[in-house]
């Protein structure tokens, strides 16, 4: 499978890049630099703008490898990349939302918890004025108790404020 052009969305900032260079001709290590990609693919991209050697070395003039990488990034594996980023993008979004309407539940709770009455709290939760107590053996268990406390102070909260008011 060919590399995915990743740089096509850089394009602009590529120019400006090259277009700040010293001189009107491009070699290997500067498109990798540019590009941000590896000396084989440097040397691909390249390869069909050469027009001047020195030495071993290939060179291009800056404006014939700039309409070369507009034209590679306006192809077909352009798109493809364009299109996969918008659609993980767009999939990361909706488990973004997901994972907002549905937060993570930190303990099962039975229905009956929903109409949780200060006369009916678990054994080892104590409302006094001035303090709440739980006591409990596991994670878990606390979590339940909290929860049932939480509730009733939601469901009663009147006789919550009489409970834990001093004086």
């Amino acid at each position: 499978m060919p590399d995915k052009p990743i740089w096509c969305g850089r394009l602009e900032e590529i120019a400006k890049s090259l277009g700040d260079l010293p001189d009107d001709w491009v070699d290997r290590p500067m498109v990798e630099q540019a590009l941000g990609i590896g000396r084989r693919r440097a040397q691909q991209i390249l390869a069909p703008c050469v027009t001047r050697q020195i030495g071993r070395s290939g060179l291009a003039r800056r404006e014939a490898i700039l309409d070369h990488l507009r034209r590679l990034a306006a192809g077909e594996n352009a798109y493809y990349e364009r299109r996969r980023q918008r659609r993980l993008g767009e999939q990361l979004e909706k488990l973004r939302e997901d994972l907002l309407r549905r937060p993570r539940v930190l303990v099962e709770a039975p229905a009956a918890v929903l109409s949780q009455r200060f006369e009916g709290l678990p054994e080892g939760v104590a409302v006094v004025p001035g303090q709440i107590t739980v006591r409990f053996g596991t994670a878990t268990e606390a979590l339940e108790k909290l929860l049932a406390l939480a509730m009733a102070i939601g469901n009663e909260r009147d006789r919550f404020e009489r409970l834990a008011t001093v004086g």
